[in-house]
């Protein structure tokens, strides 16, 4: 990758980028420039300091680009390093206009169920091609925010510097909070609260709990396991998920591999309506009352 030199006063004289939810933990993103072809270029500056672990990004990112996985144009990779004072701080990337994140896409009220669950489909069957390739490449990191949909459907996926393209890295992984029972479970590795090693049980999982959020209306991954395997049953029981996929969301926790929810999300209910986590609970209390 290139390096661009900038100072900070010449970061400080751009304007932010308003995004919601992409990068704003780790980093603040600038517009930078047009291309030749009047595009947004924009800057993701990282808030880490650390050099050994900005290396780590750029390495991946230089991997990614003598891999397979460069022609695949829904990531979008970035393309020099941005560096400050003599130190690597950031990358720049190109702006994917006219988007939405998937987190406000699915949260979008005017676009119908059916379609955001065909989005979410092919996003699930472009993980599943993903893992297809020789590239030993784990998105370490998938999350309603790392997600693009464009006006016309277009999937991006965006934040891939925190990837991996190694088994030996611990990552954090934004869904990959299992509770105290379930931190023994082999194949994911655990070290510490929220760390694994990345694997495609990890990446599995994320989507799979990205695909269960959006059918309960509200983020699940903090609940404990006996409220997760009821709710679950409980979609189960409405006829909302069928065996199999009940099935995939237990074996989260169990030895055996995950497998993605893809294939079964046809057999989601056409006029299922969003919310089931909240109808759950209303009659979680009734019972009790």
């Amino acid at each position: 990758m290139q390096e661009i030199a900038l100072k900070e006063s010449d970061i400080s004289k751009l304007k932010k980028y308003p995004l919601e939810g992409i990068w704003n933990s780790e980093s603040i993103i600038y517009y930078y420039k047009k291309d030749s072809d009047m595009n947004s270029i924009l800057i993701k500056k990282l808030l880490l300091t650390d050099n050994k672990l900005i290396n780590k990004r750029v390495e991946t990112i230089d991997k990614l680009k003598d891999s397979e996985l460069s022609e695949y144009k829904e990531l979008i990779l970035p393309e020099d390093v941005i560096v400050v004072g003599g130190k690597k701080a950031g990358f720049t990337i190109h702006e994917v206009a006219d988007s939405l994140t998937l987190g406000q896409y699915l949260e979008d009220r005017t676009i119908p169920n059916p379609t955001k669950l065909e989005t979410l489909k092919r996003i699930g069957e472009l993980i599943k091609r993903i893992q297809c390739q020789k590239q030993d490449f784990y998105f370490c990191d998938l999350h309603e925010y790392n997600f693009l949909i464009s006006k016309n459907g277009d999937i991006s996926v965006v934040d891939l510097d925190s990837s991996s393209v190694t088994k030996t890295r611990l990552i954090i992984s934004a869904y990959l909070t299992l509770d105290s029972k379930t931190h023994h479970v082999p194949k994911y590795k655990m070290k510490n609260y929220a760390q694994s090693y990345p694997s495609v049980n990890s990446d599995n999982y994320c989507y799979n709990t990205m695909v269960l959020n959006f059918l309960a209306g509200k983020r699940l991954h903090k609940l404990n396991f006996i409220e997760l395997f009821d709710y679950i049953n409980y979609l189960y029981n409405c006829g909302i998920i069928p065996d199999e996929m009940r099935d995939v969301y237990i074996n989260h926790y169990t030895d055996k591999k995950n497998r993605l929810v893809t294939d079964y999300i046809d057999s989601i209910p056409e006029k299922y309506e969003r919310g089931a986590y909240c109808v759950y609970k209303a009659l979680q209390k009734i019972k009790k009352d």
